[in-house]
């Protein structure tokens, strides 16, 4: 088996997938992908319908929490991300959204405006139903509407009229604001992932060397320059060697952790865990912020939400047939079938809340349940103010490391979050949903104050997803994406992102690693 590889990438999730397809084009040079866990075996990887399942197997994950979020009611937050082959395309909500234009813009870096990026968006897009110059076919990544999406949906969008909300007609036309539903990157009713899009139609390349259960536990650096990584394969920890770049691709936390447990970073922070210094860059691992969210939900007895019981058993068993004969009905949906996009103030130049409807049932707790029948939605503040942080809880790197996300301390991120409890709750109790006979067990109709609305969203507070910054461009790595100090050593991922993305972050990701293989392969000046 070689050891000794033209291009190593450490991380085979959505960035990782872009890159060792684009890199092994090149029939001239040899390229290894690592990922630390399984391959994307998981039944429930395949099935949009089943992100819950996928989400939850302990296998296709890290297991991370958060440190006690000390304005959460000093709650640990589960922090699931994708150990598995596709990384967090294999287990995410399948969303196909690039972002708002304008903040490419505000990131201020060259090269990585929208103009920049809007080719590589449109090089990655397949979607049948493109009419216009902003849409495309061709790209590997699938993207539909959803067929037919549950009935609810239609209630939501009728809610939101009435509250002289603006429709939006696609997302990913250019302005995003407004409500309707969303686009998912499925390809005939299975998940369409960084494996599915990108790896195996590279796979039989002589040139490209694919190794799962294989997890990083440092990059080998000498004489400032990137040489290889240390990888642990079974019961044997090994060297590959990098003759050209190691490019690390593990995401806004496993990304920083990794650079740290190679010496770079904050050389205090390190010698406090034993590590010696190799570069002192204080910006890793800092900047850390996603999207935080709270929720309103209903319960009902009206069977139109996704939900199992036992008036509904005969058509779960026609819902089944569907799926395995045909690959259609709600299992090939990805269940965040609308949403909206709005400014929680007149003032704010644009969106800074989502607003996503789950056709889903939700216990009092905040959980998604797949029994019972309920429907109920999610908030977001999508320009949060705080910032965190990750950090080594040890020099140990099967260690989880200590993500902070410092969730609401800065008091603007609250005041988001309470215009969407309040968007929330007049939607939800519109005229459009009076004929369900509903009731709100999250957080409870005696929720009325300010001060039980506030404590209501620090109780149930949760992540996104979205978690970028850690590794940002100009402070980490330039604005070609490599580390700062180091040669030979790049990082491709969500962590170079400086400002977190209005949205979800997927689409995003995988334009900036086809912009990233260009900036390896040198196709741009």
């Amino acid at each position: 088996m070689a050891t000794t590889f033209d291009y190593i990438v450490v991380g085979g999730g959505t960035a990782g997938c872009v890159l060792a397809a684009r890199l092994s084009e090149d029939p001239d040079v040899t390229v290894a992908l690592l990922e630390a866990g399984p391959p994307d075996s998981d039944p429930a990887i395949r099935v949009p319908a089943m992100v819950g399942k996928a989400i939850a197997n302990p296998r296709n994950g890290w297991g991370y929490a958060s440190v006690p979020q000390a304005h959460a009611d000093g709650r640990q937050l589960p922090v699931p991300r994708g150990r598995v082959l596709g990384g967090c395309s294999s287990i995410n909500g399948m969303v196909y959204f690039r972002g708002h234009p304008r903040e490419y813009d505000e990131w201020g870096i060259p090269g990585w405006t929208w103009r920049d990026l809007a080719p590589y968006f449109l090089r990655l897009e397949n979607y049948d139903a493109a009419s216009t110059p902003a849409r495309v076919r061709g790209g590997p990544v699938n993207v539909i509407d959803i067929p037919k999406p549950n009935p609810l949906v239609k209630r939501f969008l009728t809610a939101t009229d009435s509250l002289g909300l603006p429709r939006c007609a696609d997302f990913n036309g250019g302005d995003p604001e407004g409500f309707g539903p969303r686009q998912g990157a499925i390809r005939n009713g299975r998940r369409e992932s960084g494996v599915t899009a990108y790896l195996n139609p590279a796979r039989g390349r002589s040139n490209l060397t694919v190794f799962t259960d294989s997890p990083a536990t440092r990059v080998c650096i000498a004489d400032g320059r990137a040489t290889g990584v240390e990888v642990q394969q079974g019961d044997e920890r090994r060297v590959l060697n990098a003759r050209r770049e190691v490019v690390v691709s593990c995401g806004a936390y496993g990304s920083p952790q990794l650079l740290q447990l190679s010496g770079i970073g904050d050389a205090a922070q390190l010698r406090m865990h034993g590590i010696a210094s190799v570069l002192d860059l204080p910006a890793v691992g800092r900047n850390l912020h996603d999207h935080p969210a709270a929720a309103v939900a209903m319960r009902t007895d009206n069977t139109e939400s996704y939900g199992l019981s036992w008036r509904t058993l005969p058509r779960a068993a026609w819902i089944g047939a569907q799926y395995l004969f045909a690959r259609s009905g709600p299992l090939a949906s990805n269940v965040f079938e609308a949403n909206g996009f709005m400014r929680s103030r007149p003032d704010v130049d644009r969106p800074d809340l989502q607003v996503i409807f789950m056709p889903a049932h939700r216990n009092a707790n905040g959980h998604w349940l797949p029994r019972g029948h309920g429907y109920g939605i999610i908030f977001v503040n999508l320009r949060p103010f705080s910032r965190g942080s990750v950090t080594l809880a040890s020099s140990d790197p099967f260690a989880k490391p200590a993500i902070d996300f410092n969730f609401l301390a800065d008091p603007r991120d609250m005041e988001v979050l309470v215009k969407g409890f309040e968007v929330a709750r007049q939607v939800l109790g519109s005229q459009a949903f009076a004929p369900l006979k509903s009731r709100e067990i999250l957080p409870g109709p005696e929720v009325r104050d300010r001060a039980g609305i506030e404590a209501h969203i620090r109780r149930t507070l949760v992540t996104v997803h979205h978690p970028c910054g850690t590794c940002r461009i100009g402070d980490v790595v330039d604005e070609r994406l490599r580390v700062k100090g180091i040669e030979g050593l790049r990082v491709v991922d969500a962590s170079v992102i400086p400002t977190v993305i209005s949205g979800n972050s997927n689409i995003p990701v995988n334009a900036i690693a086809e912009r990233g293989a260009d900036l390896i392969r040198g196709r741009i000046p």
